[in-house]
């Protein structure tokens, strides 16, 4: 079901602003109360958004990794690098294409998402209670809705 283009162009600038800056400001308020409850977390936001889109999707390409990302590729080479010396994700090549580079997650790579995402379902928990079930369903849906149309924009 898509929304009509006539229906969209109805939104009001000032609401469309709104939106951009809700977000943003959700975004910047929910990681500094996860930095109040957890000041030092064994990974950091972009390098948590790698293995957590490796452990829900699997093994990618970096290229696709910088894509689902959104950051440029010499960024997406910088966290792998960091998190492949660390041990938390694994670099090899692709069986047909050798100047690929697929990258995995890795067991202590999921062990040290499980841990780090740990406070920040808790307070995304504490946060959810006070909407109503049928709300945080829809917020769910919305949310999924728009990551997925975001990431389809740059095929």
């Amino acid at each position: 079901m898509s929304t009509s283009p006539e229906l969209i162009e109805s939104i009001s600038d000032e609401l469309l602003d709104e939106l951009s800056a809700n977000v943003i400001m959700m975004g910047r308020l929910f990681v500094a109360q996860c930095e109040r409850v957890d000041p030092a977390p064994p990974v950091d936001g972009p390098r948590l958004l790698l293995l957590h889109v490796l452990s829900e999707e699997g093994e990618k390409r970096a290229g696709e990794l910088a894509r689902l990302l959104g950051i440029k590729a010499p960024a997406t080479s910088s966290l792998i690098e960091s998190l492949e010396a660390e041990g938390l994700v694994l670099r090899s090549r692709d069986e047909h294409d050798r100047r690929v580079a697929i990258i995995s997650i890795t067991d202590e790579g999921a062990r040290t998402l499980r841990d780090a995402m740990a406070p920040r379902r808790e307070l995304a928990r504490r946060l959810l209670s006070s909407l109503p079930t049928e709300d945080v369903a829809t917020l769910l849906r919305i949310q999924r809705a728009l990551v997925a149309a975001l990431a389809d924009m740059d095929r």
